[in-house]
């Protein structure tokens, strides 16, 4: 076997391994999840023209939005576009994850953690196309420049592009940047001890200016057309009335630990962090306590506290973990190694060993995953899939026509090629606290000021609120519990009493009711 063979073998498999995390997300056999369709639709909205927050609303960053144009744009307006934009974006995270693995602790530990990271990341990554999967790339780039220069001293430029990496994600999501708190976290703690004052500040402010650059750009693109403080109001502010409006248990911060998370994978990383703490003990007695331990003490359980501040335990909130549970799976492998072995791990494993792992992963993978490869030929050649509900909007309308969703499924407006009427889609999502007069006022303003042709009811689907019919919403109220655990906000009377006075149930498919705009 040829050197270059040798060398490209970890990436082979890395390729393969993000073809199993995103099996899933294979757009020949299942329709957007709620979150992604959203962003789908945002980013075809975008390439007709419109702008976020002023034309459409979310509480995301901009970057997700521009993210799936660019996928919309790369297919031509299919969805495999954004796929591919996925794929690039995971298997250059992994890459990079690989690279600063197999550099500190060698081969074996660079393919253990990745396969660790990738195996954690396909239970959290569902259906795909979610803020936390693209700022992974933006997250890796900044750790493996920290990781690359941890133990030198007056790297600013660097500690500059750390921020500037990590800036990048949080336009995605604010939450995605526990990398980064551990970063000024781990800097703080090993320096001021040592009465290094300046030193943690230079290295901070650094980090922080970096930080401050996309965000800056975003802002300054944004007020061109006037809603620069819109998108700072939505992406970032309305994010702290969102984590208090839900009352939760202190407990609820280990929500990714049990059945949400990532499964045996979160716990795996879990033990490795406090095999982490022990060797940190050792560490501080002999007094060789480094940045690099430091990070790690500091960063599993902020990652942790940030993908479990809105108290809501949703499974994508922990893809931001996979770096994590990446470093400290390799970590945990290092010190195996060394501990059976009496030598480095980096020692450890020859050109012809790595190579000879490499392949016996590769084909673990289609052991443990025999449908995948089947899945993949039966979508060759780019295939959608049929959603009924779409198929039905877009064959029984005109393309110019509006389709509010009630139950937000805006995967549905995308797939059928029909605008929503509304700016805030997710109205009836709203939680107390976080619902404001604006918004609600706003909502029932659109949607009376230009009505449209077609509403899809999918209420019953999920029973979160009530049906816009009212035979079916004494159903509903009728179910013991489900009407205690709705979303019912002030205004919804008005919008039942709108649509039952301009609106009659045209078809019923899959629990969805089908209204259209009375014609008389």
């Amino acid at each position: 076997m040829t050197t270059k063979i040798r060398l490209a073998l970890p990436f082979i498999f890395l390729l393969l391994l993000t073809a199993v995390v995103l099996d899933l997300a294979n757009p020949f056999f299942d329709a957007p999840a709620r979150d992604g369709g959203f962003f789908l639709y945002a980013g075809d909205q975008i390439l007709d023209g419109k702008i976020p927050y002023r034309d459409f609303w979310d509480s995301k960053g901009p970057g997700i939005f521009y993210i799936n144009a660019l996928g919309l744009l790369i297919g031509g307006g299919s969805r495999w576009g954004g796929w591919l934009v996925e794929f690039a974006f995971i298997f250059g995270a992994l890459c990079l994850l690989y690279y600063t693995l197999s550099k500190r602790w060698g081969v074996g530990a660079g393919l253990f953690g990745s396969l660790l990271a990738g195996l954690g990341l396909r239970v959290a990554l569902g259906y795909g196309n979610y803020t936390e999967e693209y700022a992974l790339l933006f997250n890796a780039a900044g750790l493996t420049l920290f990781l690359s220069m941890v133990d030198v001293e007056r790297n600013y430029w660097k500690y500059l592009w750390v921020g500037a990496f990590f800036g990048l994600s949080f336009t995605f999501r604010a939450n995605n940047i526990g990398g980064l708190v551990a970063v000024l976290g781990a800097v703080f703690l090993f320096y001021m001890p040592k009465r290094h004052f300046l030193e943690a500040l230079r290295i901070i402010l650094a980090a922080l200016a970096g930080f401050a650059i996309p965000l800056i750009l975003w802002m300054l693109y944004f007020a061109v057309p006037g809603v620069a403080g819109e998108m700072i109001n939505a992406s970032i502010l309305f994010n702290f009335s969102y984590a208090a409006a839900k009352e939760r248990e202190w407990l609820d911060i280990f929500g990714g630990l049990g059945r949400y998370g990532m499964g045996w994978v979160g716990w795996f990383t879990l033990a490795a962090w406090f095999v982490l703490v022990f060797r940190m003990l050792v560490s501080f007695v002999q007094r060789k306590v480094s940045v690099f331990e430091t990070f790690l003490l500091v960063w599993f359980p902020v990652e942790i506290l940030l993908s479990n501040l809105s108290g809501r335990n949703f499974t994508h909130y922990y893809i931001s973990w996979t770096l994590a549970v990446g470093v400290y799976s390799a970590f945990l492998f290092a010190e195996a190694w060394q501990a059976a072995f009496r030598i480095h791990p980096l020692e450890g494993f020859g050109e012809n060993a790595g190579a000879m792992l490499t392949l016996a992963l590769g084909i673990a993978l289609f052991a443990f995953f025999p449908s995948t490869p089947g899945r993949y030929i039966d979508s060759f050649g780019g295939g959608e899939y049929p959603d009924p509900v779409s198929a039905y909007i877009r064959d029984n309308s005109q393309p110019g026509d509006l389709l509010l969703t009630w139950y937000p499924e805006m995967g549905v407006n995308f797939m059928a090629d029909r605008a929503s009427p509304v700016k805030y889609v997710y109205y009836p999502l709203f939680l107390d606290g976080s619902l404001t007069k604006e918004i609600e006022s706003r909502y029932l303003e659109d949607l009376m000021k230009t009505p449209p042709q077609l509403i899809l009811d999918c209420s019953r689907t999920v029973d979160a609120i009530p049906s816009l019919d009212p035979v079916t919403r004494e159903i509903q109220y009728d179910i013991p519990g489900v009407k205690k655990k709705m979303y019912i906000q002030p205004g919804m009377d008005e919008v039942f009493e709108f649509v039952q006075a301009n609106y009659q149930i045209e078809n019923t498919i899959d629990e969805c009711l089908i209204f259209r705009l009375k014609t008389d």
